[in-house]
């Protein structure tokens, strides 16, 4: 019971991570069509790397929390 617990809440992390993902995404293409001085594409690898760093961050960060939270829910 408690390893379905720990698995089920990091998964649910994950997918929320993915969620906010998705929504930061829609949001910098919204932005691009309103401003047209935001490029869609950033060109400077610095930038691909610090987006690219953030957008898998953020599912890892929130699986981590996930699991956390199993973590509470088992004790």
């Amino acid at each position: 019971m408690r390893t379905s617990i720990l698995l089920w809440s990091t998964f649910s992390g994950l997918i929320l991570g993915l969620f906010i993902d998705a929504t930061l995404i829609g949001v910098a293409l919204l932005l691009s069509t309103i401003v047209p001085g935001i490029p869609v594409r950033p060109t400077a690898r610095w930038a691909v790397t610090l987006t690219m760093v953030v957008l898998v961050g953020i599912p890892l960060v929130m699986g981590v929390l996930g699991y956390l939270e199993g973590q509470l829910k088992t004790v």
